[in-house]
């Protein structure tokens, strides 16, 4: 397995091999790092040569989940797998239900003001927003830490004039242009079609299965090994057993008005990312009693309890705050490993 290396002044460097790395570390020229979405490398102290070789990073897009991959002529690097938010479109719809009872009440209220207002130019609804700033944030992050030259995106067509069935790939469609274009800032981008990601995977027997949503590599970091292959004319190996699954950490904003007041005149405390008199916020990584490391999830309603949440974003247990330890500030992405 390759592990990525910074230079001294923050500069992607060719990954190293795990022997060399820990050699590295043992002789204090390099110091532990982990990025935002799990990523280890090591950051060098001392200055080195910069010389890179090519590395091409291919994305599968995909309407529910991407697939990533890194890879050089020789062997693949890393490979992960993005579920991308499903969640948007239904709280818009809430939030739009409760401004409308609010401004059918009784009460006193601003007037809506979205009647006379038009659309910016480049706007896309806030559901296909979050997915494509989803996607060029990990593009950008990975491009940190491995000297990337090329970029390999699968570019979705569907004729929706011949083809009635293609709503999925609608979505895909959708913000491709704003991908495309943060993707030439940082590399040389190619455009493989559909049909030569297919072709690629045939020639050089690459598997794939049909359920989309299973996480494992087959599912969707296949197809982008194979616009690897599709770039270097080789089939670089693929040795790897570790499979990274990133999915943004979701947000509860408070809802003043998601619930009727209660006895006394009180609302129930519905969300919120902070809790007063407490330096922690949701999505901080901490660990309880030493063992257990997980997300920050949310406080009871004294706040002396909280939740310590997986990766996946279900609650594991609940923790006291003298118990449990703050290790990393909130990365606003949850990420989990799969052994393949």
């Amino acid at each position: 397995m390759r592990i990525s290396v910074v230079s001294k002044e923050g500069k992607p460097l060719m990954p190293t091999t795990s022997a060399r790395c820990r050699k590295m570390l043992v002789d204090d020229v390099a110091e532990k790092k982990w990025s935002k979405e799990g990523v280890f490398y090591i950051q060098m102290l001392i200055s080195v040569g910069e010389r890179t070789q090519d590395i091409a990073l291919a994305i599968d897009p995909g309407s529910k989940f991407d697939g990533y991959v890194i890879a050089g002529t020789q062997e693949v690097i890393l490979q992960g797998m993005a579920i991308l938010p499903s969640r948007v479109c239904e709280r818009m719809e809430t939030r739009r239900m409760l401004r409308h009872n609010r401004r059918s009440r009784n009460t006193r209220r601003r007037k809506a003001r979205f009647y006379n207002r038009k659309s910016k130019t480049g706007w896309i609804a806030p559901s296909q927003l979050a997915k494509v700033q989803l996607r060029i944030r990990l593009m950008e992050r990975l491009c940190q830490l491995f000297p990337v030259n090329d970029i390999i995106i699968e570019d979705v067509r569907f004729n929706h004039y011949k083809k009635r069935w293609g709503k999925n790939f609608s979505t895909v469609e959708i913000g491709k242009t704003k991908v495309y274009e943060a993707a030439k800032r940082l590399a040389v981008l190619w455009l493989p079609q559909g049909w030569e990601t297919a072709q690629a995977r045939e020639d050089y027997n690459i598997k794939k299965c049909s359920q989309k949503s299973r996480l494992a590599p087959e599912s969707h970091a296949h197809d982008a090994w194979a616009m690897c292959c599709w770039l270097f004319g080789e089939r670089p190996e693929n040795v790897l057993t570790k499979l990274y699954v990133w999915r943004r950490q979701e947000q509860n904003r408070r809802q003043l008005h998601v619930q009727n007041p209660t006895k006394g005149n009180k609302r129930k405390r519905v969300g919120g990312t902070t809790y007063s008199n407490s330096k922690l916020r949701k999505g901080d990584i901490i660990s309880y009693c030493n063992q257990v490391i997980g997300y920050m999830g949310g406080w009871t309603h004294n706040g002396n309890t909280i939740s310590l949440t997986g990766s996946d974003g279900k609650r594991v247990r609940q923790a006291a705050i003298s118990k449990i330890k703050l290790l990393s500030r909130s990365p606003n992405i949850l990420t989990n490993w799969i052994i393949c």
